[in-house]
């Protein structure tokens, strides 16, 4: 070992699902050391995150929640192109503050960045780009590169929050990987009307177009396929507007202005088994979804959050044991289930324009409009989990 601390819980990856963990973790007691392979927590990186209710509960009990620059979602509309068939979720309906809220990914990270220099027990290694992780019978071992050298640790927990592939397979196996037919594109979108909190949903025969508001603009992510999405990355923003505009309507106002445009592939990716000797595999490391209702950082947030109550309330004897390990997976399972499942019929059932589908996704928008309390179910369960979970 070097210059470890063997009682220390292993964290790789220092994201946001990482850097929660390493802070819920550290705040109960049990030291933590959290590896991450860029040079800073505080990367340069715009992209916008949507999180649930139960997402702000935990961050803002590490003291991780954005004081400014934090879009609260009051509505969600949700409807499908050229076809009957809507409705509209609400905050006030649910009971809650807000049914989401809409961030850049750097303004959560300074956050978290912040508090996990502050926090004792916690050490923050930058840099450190992790090869290894051998599950053993007693104890894991973490092996990584950083200063010019190779650096080993014997942990009792080495938990992997990163969703690098190579490191994934080389601990718990390959994943199931289920290449979606759409990519995703997004952008920021100005508009003629005020932005407010209002989100927007719209199913089309390509793929699911969302209106995220931020600020004085939207964040647009337009689902579609490869080629489809090479074609709109090359449109003049003149005919990239109006498209847009033919394919969502005139809901949101007259579109007036974009700001770059970029695209990312969308796969279903799930490991089937999560845990191995002294070992987990939380967030995007252990499930990579679809977009599409926005639960992928959710998800991995009630991992963290689950982990952390489950190895606070056990005390350092039991730390890492197959029985700790194999409980997290019982108390996740259903949730997991249900979010994967959630998103993936979402994928299926409302990306294609198959006839006798697209009435009976009419018929079933308008049978959430005439319910309730289904709508008041829907809002909870994706704000909190299957099961209620994040402190809900």
């Amino acid at each position: 070992m070097d210059g470890a601390d063997p009682a220390a819980v292993i964290i790789v990856g220092g994201g946001p699902v990482g850097a929660a963990t390493a802070l819920g973790l550290a705040r109960r007691g049990v030291p933590v050391r959290l590896l991450e392979a860029r040079p800073s927590l505080r990367a340069d990186d715009r992209r916008t995150l949507a999180l649930a209710q139960g997402s702000r509960q935990l961050l803002n009990e590490l003291g991780a929640w954005p004081t400014a620059e934090v879009t609260a979602i009051d509505q969600i509309h949700i409807s499908q192109r050229h076809r009957f068939g809507q409705t509209v979720l609400t905050a006030r309906e649910s009971g809650m503050p807000a049914l989401g809220y809409i961030l850049r990914y750097n303004t959560l990270m300074a956050c978290l960045d912040e508090q996990v220099r502050r926090t004792e027990g916690l050490s923050l290694e930058t840099g450190a780009e992790v090869s290894a992780v051998f599950p053993g019978s007693g104890e894991a071992e973490v092996v990584w590169q950083a200063q010019g050298r190779e650096w080993r640790a014997r942990t009792p927990l080495a938990v992997l929050a990163d969703g690098g592939r190579a490191l994934t397979a080389q601990v718990f196996g390959a994943a199931r990987e289920q290449p979606y037919t759409q990519v995703a594109l997004v952008a920021q979108l100005e508009t003629d009307r005020l932005v407010g909190s209002l989100a927007y949903e719209r199913f089309t025969p390509e793929g699911p177009i969302a209106l995220l508001p931020l600020g004085q603009r939207y964040t647009l992510v337009w689902t579609g396929t490869q080629a489809q999405t090479e074609l709109r990355l090359g449109w003049p923003e003149e005919r990239f507007l109006s498209e847009l505009q033919a394919a969502f309507g005139g809901r949101a106002g007259n579109f007036l202005q974009l700001h770059g445009r970029s695209w990312f592939p969308l796969t279903l990716k799930v490991l089937d088994c999560v845990i191995r000797p002294h070992g987990v595999a939380i967030g995007n490391a252990a499930q990579t979804m679809h977009p599409v209702a926005g639960q992928g950082l959710n998800m991995g947030l009630r991992d963290a959050d689950q982990l952390i109550r489950l190895v606070g309330e056990g005390g350092p004897d039991v730390l890492g044991s197959a029985a700790q390990l194999e409980r997290f997976v019982a108390l996740r399972q259903r949730d997991r289930n249900w979010g994967i499942g959630f998103t993936h019929s979402l994928v299926r059932l409302f990306s294609n324009d198959w006839p006798l589908l697209t009435q009976g996704r009419g018929l079933g928008l308008a049978a959430l409009n005439g319910l309730p309390g289904m709508r008041r179910a829907l809002t909870r369960v994706m704000s909190f989990g299957f099961q209620g979970g994040m402190r809900g």
